[in-house]
């Protein structure tokens, strides 16, 4: 399956989550395509719509060892994938290059939302709250959103995928109150091969999409 742009993913979850609709209902985007496939959400159900960006940590020469995510506000999520004992290892080893990669993707995140894209955990109180994105290809931003959410005491988590391989989507379904997804390739490559039109999604674009959602409730 192949998705002409994350609009067309985000309405065809839409779909999948009708019930919500008047509902006390948030959505929660991690990634500037994930605010794409969000908004269509969020349009529909006639709820809010903010964004959690997350970044990875990689050891150092070897960016396919991820050590954990930093979110935009500071909170770290180890790599659960990793064991407790090898995690230590690591961390006695790597704890200033940690500690300096927070802070660079940290700066990095703010450049792309700014103060004011900093989202609002009085906007996911007591809600059920949509977590969505493009795709997932290991998950770490879904457990970085949902470490996060752990501070915040959400009514359920709700997971809107539209493709991503099977045994992360496993993994996750066991993780979130209820899982909705489109599609499991047989061979999954990367999220933007699912999309037939990958047009770039501007940082200005993102903010906008996210302050005029109300506006545009259909």
């Amino acid at each position: 399956m192949y998705f002409h742009d994350r609009a067309e993913a985000g309405d065809k979850l839409a779909d999948e989550l009708m019930e919500y609709r008047w509902e006390n209902t948030a959505v929660l985007a991690l990634s500037p395509g994930g605010v794409v496939v969000g908004e269509q959400i969020a349009r529909r159900l006639h709820c809010t719509l903010s964004l959690l960006l997350t970044s990875r940590i990689t050891a150092p020469g070897d960016e396919s060892l991820v050590i954990g995510t930093i979110d935009q506000t500071g909170v770290f999520t180890y790599n659960s994938m990793i064991a407790t004992g090898e995690m230590e290892e690591y961390m006695q080893d790597m704890r200033n290059y940690v500690e300096e990669q927070k802070l660079r993707h940290m700066y990095e995140m703010a450049t792309v939302v700014g103060e004011h894209g900093l989202t609002d955990p009085a906007q996911l109180a007591g809600r059920n709250v949509i977590i969505a994105t493009d795709g997932v290809k290991n998950g770490l931003s879904f457990d970085a959103a949902l470490h996060y959410l752990e501070h915040i005491k959400v009514e359920k988590t709700i997971a809107a995928v539209p493709v991503g391989p099977g045994e992360v989507i496993e993994r996750l379904h066991g993780r979130v109150d209820e899982m909705h997804y489109l599609y499991i390739p047989e061979s999954f490559f990367t999220v933007s091969h699912y999309y037939t039109d990958e047009d770039k999604i501007e940082p200005d674009s993102v903010m906008e999409r996210i302050d005029n959602v109300v506006a545009r409730w259909i």
